[in-house]
């Protein structure tokens, strides 16, 4: 590692957990160092010089603020001993036990901040779970994290986060393999990275080749097998559980709106304001979970939405680290807002909003994109119903998530589309919009996804925010109910939370389907579990959406109260 002129590095030490498990963690510190510093610390498990580089500064850049920085991979991670488990709960205590060991480090003030993204804004929320204030934690700055692995992280309304799973256990599996020099299977894992599209149309998911009988991997198996929420497996995992009485930090949490874990990062810092009686501050920009930039799918959001990340975190580390000024008179939530491309400031998420509702209307082909669907702001007396087919063999695709154009992946006719008129006012979304409909289906079993659209006056046809529902969890995450086929059942679908303002002249698009491959497992309509279900498994299902008097489909979509 090259030296940092003003910048000492200790690399590989020996950090000693309570089981006699040794991590290994670099140190960097100002060669010149006047006063005691308060110490900043990561922990992740992708190798100790990564630190989060791929979004933050390097630790060099933090330790030039005056920070002693501790980068520490977590167990079976780099050179650190033991076996490697995502989420494992035995991360508390090492958690703890790193942050007794940070307190021994010379030249320390005794105060610790925790920080860095996805897995390693996890590994905050489990130290912090451990108790870890009673040995320094004085402050975290978690960013696209969760404290729910099954809702905040690998499913969506009940289905798995496929896009998530398969790709982040072929990273870990294959980073595994490299520590520990495994061959082949690092270099056959690595040529598999570069075509992940081949992997996730495998079926069953359950039997996937790339990483069965394999020593590395074996997490990806219960992921896809544990679908049900609040199970042993999941408590056994999920911080939230052990965070009741351990929330009285400071925390900054930074979220993206076209992360795929956003749900998981709000979620977590609605609990720890309902648990905590320390500040808590929110900032969400536009970014996508990699890389943090300005421009995301078709939309360039211009200079304010730059992420300067880095800066807010010393600056947040500054007050409570070192006692300084700078965020008491900040808002607690700083949110960006798409489309007006700026940032809004509150004093609470989500923000007061009024509601306003759009009736689903047609006369009855609102398929594809010739579709004559309709969102009316009054409600429609008139009674309709639209019908598609779902075929899990040819499932609905995706685009990534974000504001990317849907045009390419709605010239079909197995989805819905309904157009509001152009706008007459602006409107400023703030929040999670709501689709309340009626439907039913042939299968026991089948899939709702709807997504909100922007339509410009050019065409584009680009996505605000979308919503997942597995069907058997329309009443329950945890308790799954099969449903009777052809009746008519009522369902809400919260769509995940965005900031949008949409302008005159454009319109306002709502999109059904049963299936979007790959941020979602193909579900084959039968009333099997998705994970084991083969390619001839596959059943096609037909889907009614009704739209009428008797059943009032609309769509429920939170206004700021005053729109600018």
């Amino acid at each position: 590692m090259a030296q940092h002129p003003s910048i000492s590095i200790a690399q590989a030490l020996p950090v000693p957990m309570r089981d006699g498990t040794l991590l290994y963690a670099d140190v960097y510190r100002p060669k010149q160092q006047s006063e005691p510093l308060p110490i900043l610390l990561m922990r992740l498990p992708y190798g100790r010089e990564i630190a989060s580089t791929v979004v933050y500064a390097h630790p060099s850049w933090y330790a030039a603020q005056g920070f002693i920085v501790v980068i520490q991979a977590v167990r079976g991670c780099d050179r650190s001993q033991g076996q490697f488990y995502p989420m494992q709960a035995i991360e508390m205590d090492d958690g703890f036990d790193t942050l007794q060991w940070c307190q021994t480090l010379p030249g320390t003030n005794g105060k610790i901040g925790m920080y860095g993204f996805s897995y390693q804004g996890i590994t905050q929320f489990q130290a912090m779970a451990a108790g870890g204030a009673q040995v320094g934690l004085t402050a975290i700055a978690p960013g696209m994290g969760a404290i729910d692995f099954y809702r905040g992280w690998c499913y969506w309304g009940g289905a798995l986060a496929l896009n998530v799973a398969l790709p982040w256990g072929v990273q870990l599996a294959q980073d595994q393999a490299q520590f520990h020099q495994l061959e082949p299977h690092a270099t056959e894992l690595g040529r598999a990275r570069s075509r992940l599209a081949d992997w996730l149309d495998f079926t069953p998911l359950d039997r996937l080749e790339l990483l069965r009988d394999r020593p590395v991997g074996e997490f990806y198996f219960d992921w896809v097998k544990e679908a049900i929420a609040d199970s042993d497996y999941y408590r056994r995992l999920n911080p939230q559980v052990y965070l009741t009485g351990q929330c009285d930090l400071p925390g900054l949490h930074i979220a993206g709106w076209a992360d795929s874990y956003l749900a998981g990062t709000l979620q977590a810092y609605e609990w720890m304001v309902q648990q905590s009686d320390a500040p808590q501050h929110l900032i969400v920009g536009p970014w996508q979970h990699l890389p943090w930039s300005r421009r995301v799918g078709q939309m360039d959001f211009g200079p304010e939405a730059s992420p300067q990340i880095d800066r807010l975190q010393v600056q947040w580390f500054n007050r409570w680290l070192k006692g300084k000024s700078g965020f008491d008179s900040e808002a607690p939530v700083r949110l960006f807002e798409m489309g007006a491309n700026r940032w809004r400031r509150f004093e609470s998420w989500p923000p007061p909003t009024r509601s306003q509702r759009l009736w689903l209307a047609s006369d009855g082909l609102a398929n594809g994109p010739d579709s004559d669907g309709r969102l009316l702001r009054d409600r429609w007396d008139g009674c309709g119903f639209d019908t598609y087919v779902c075929d899990p063999r040819i499932a609905n695709p995706t685009t990534p998530y974000g504001p990317y154009d849907q045009r390419v992946v709605h010239q079909r006719s197995d989805l819905l589309l309904y157009n509001s008129e152009p706008l007459q006012e602006q409107l400023a979304i703030a929040g999670a919009p709501t689709l309340h409909f009626y439907a039913s289906s042939t299968a026991v079993d089948t899939d709702w996804v709807v997504k909100l659209v922007r339509v410009t006056p050019s065409g584009e046809a680009l996505l605000m925010t979308a919503g997942v529902l597995r069907a058997r969890f329309r009443q329950s995450r945890s308790q799954p109910q099969l449903l009777t086929p052809e009746a008519i059942e009522h369902y809400v679908i919260p769509l995940r939370a965005t900031c949008w303002q949409v302008r005159v002249g454009e319109r306002l698009q709502v999109a059904i389907a049963s299936a979007a491959f790959p941020w979602i497992d193909r579900n084959p309509n039968t009333g099997q579990w998705p994970a084991s279900a083969s390619f001839s498994d596959f059943h096609v299902a037909t889907q009614t959406i009704f739209h009428s008097t008797q059943y009032p489909s609309h769509l429920e979509l939170p206004l700021l109260h005053e729109p600018r």
